[in-house]
């Protein structure tokens, strides 16, 4: 608790998260039938790196910064994932990659952002110059401190301005839910009685919007990366589907499915 508190100071003072912030939790709506599950989705920096390491919240925290200042919403994050472990200051400076997920997200129809952003990140010797040929040249002699790297950033985008949520964003996700796990329909009901909240610790749930009537979304899930996965939680779902779901008449219709693991056995050439 006193680490948490403490990182929560840190944030502030860097100004990466805002007293709404440290809500963690999304506010969900009574619902008057004890069949339906109550979502709670933990968002915001703070809690999603809280069981880091302090060496590994440094890192994430100087990358947070760097996408907040291009406009990513940081608490909207339901979670942050690190590539390589950071037992040491030799780790901290060594090549890793770090996932910022928002998921799930609802998008308009033509949207390509993911709601899943990786970073990669490594460390440069200040005295390397790199040539507008491309070219690189040393500067011998000269001795650098860890410290004095520096810190460069791949697949940092220049503007997150479409990552921001709609102001109707958790009512809708809400209904979503509901209607998502009292579908009854016995091909998903393995996975789809989960709801959202435990789906979308392993699987990326992408919600778009129909452009003539606003109460109907299609939703796609599918697996996360493999080095994603965390298997305390439901993972057994392999194939990747597209749902129609009607939020007015509380209905779930199965569009397309397939197992992208699947390889079928070539067909041998018959003999002449």
């Amino acid at each position: 608790m006193k680490k948490c508190m403490l990182l929560l100071m840190v944030l502030a003072c860097h100004g990466l998260i805002t007293a709404q912030d440290t809500d963690a939790t999304i506010p969900f709506l009574n619902i008057a039938d004890h069949q339906k599950l109550s979502m709670k989705i933990t968002r915001g920096l703070a809690p999603n790196i809280a069981n880091f390491t302090d060496l590994e919240q440094k890192l994430i925290v100087d990358i947070a910064k760097k996408l907040r200042n291009n406009g990513y919403p940081l608490n909207q994050l339901t979670r942050v994932h690190l590539k390589n472990k950071i037992r040491n200051v030799k780790d901290y400076y060594a090549y890793n990659e770090i996932t910022f997920l928002i998921n799930p997200k609802i998008y308009k129809k033509g949207d390509v952002n993911l709601g899943i952003q990786n970073i990669g990140v490594d460390w440069e010797d200040p005295a390397v110059i790199r040539t507008a040929d491309g070219g690189i040249e040393f500067q011998l002699g000269s001795a650098v401190q860890p410290e004095d790297l520096m810190m460069n950033l791949y697949r940092l985008e220049d503007s997150y301005a479409s990552n921001t949520l709609s102001k109707e964003y958790y009512l809708i996700l809400q209904n979503i839910h509901d209607v998502l796990i009292t579908a009854g329909l016995k091909e998903i009901e393995p996975f789809a009685s989960k709801g959202i909240p435990a789906l979308i610790k392993n699987y990326h749930i992408a919600l778009t919007a129909d452009t003539k009537n606003n109460r109907v979304y299609e939703m796609s899930i599918r697996r996360l990366e493999e080095d994603l996965i965390d298997v305390e939680y439901f993972h057994k779902l392999y194939k990747q589907y597209q749902l129609k779901i009607n939020l007015e008449t509380s209905s779930v219709e199965i569009e397309s499915s397939f197992d992208p693991t699947f390889f079928p056995t070539p067909v041998s050439a018959s003999p002449n």
